[in-house]
């Protein structure tokens, strides 16, 4: 059995926390499971500042034909 701790948040906006609720209830969770697995969401992305060291150091692929020639291809004007 995995250990769990509590989060509290403070100063939510009562219209965020009302939307939040509403969501909750639309899709037939709790609000705080809802909220958790927002959390979970957001933990599994990245931060934007490795997405950026990924990208820079793991040049794209060049493609071929290109995606503008395909368009064009596809247009019928090649």
């Amino acid at each position: 059995m995995s250990s769990t701790t509590m989060i509290q948040v403070r100063n939510v906006p009562r219209e965020l926390h009302r939307e939040l609720k509403a969501r909750a209830a639309r899709e037939g969770i709790t609000l705080s499971a809802l909220i958790l697995r927002e959390l979970r969401n957001l933990a599994a992305v990245p931060p934007q500042t490795e997405l950026f060291e990924y990208f820079r150091t793991h040049p794209l692929p060049e493609m071929k034909p290109s995606p503008a020639q395909i368009i064009r291809k596809m247009r019928g004007k090649i």
